[in-house]
């Protein structure tokens, strides 16, 4: 039997919490230790009854290349509603992509990771605003994680795959 691949790219600013969306995804662990290196990880997955390998690369801190837009069937923009700067990030990350391809022709997810929220450390993005971004990136859904909890860490990645 044939499996088809499912190529997804991570892209977000250092303490977005896209290492401990993407632990949680493959290994059911939450692990909040923020890797600036990034990966490259695989995962079958099982979508309308057909067998994928769902290819995962996480840039790290590195800004997107041609080739990194160019590999990616799907994108997941991350970023830490506690954390305007990871936020603000983003646009530009978008517009970089775009120089290199258009993204209105693929899957492109808005996360909003709520993982580092605390008293300490207060919400600063509402969800209007993810919303309103994912709105000015086009085709772009728009969801809020929680890698500790579990909360919609599947969805993400079954919706970007």
């Amino acid at each position: 039997m044939m499996t088809d691949r499912l190529v997804t790219g991570i892209i977000g600013q250092p303490a977005s919490g896209k290492t401990a969306l993407v632990h949680r995804y493959l290994t059911q662990v939450y692990q909040a230790e923020e890797s600036p290196e990034g990966g490259r990880f695989k995962k079958e997955v099982v979508l309308e009854g057909h067998s994928h390998l769902l290819l995962i690369r996480d840039e790290g801190n590195a800004p997107p290349d041609a080739q990194f837009t160019l590999w990616a069937d799907a994108i997941l923009f991350v970023f830490a509603v506690d954390s305007w700067e990871t936020f603000d990030g983003l646009q530009r990350l978008y517009a970089r992509m775009c120089d290199f391809r258009s993204l209105q022709e693929m899957p492109v997810i808005l996360v909003g990771t709520k993982d580092t929220v605390s008293e300490s450390s207060p919400r600063v993005v509402t969800e209007e605003q993810g919303k309103r971004l994912a709105n000015k990136f086009g085709r772009c859904a728009y969801y809020e994680t929680h890698a500790g909890h579990g909360l919609n860490v599947e969805k993400v990645f079954k919706e970007g795959g």
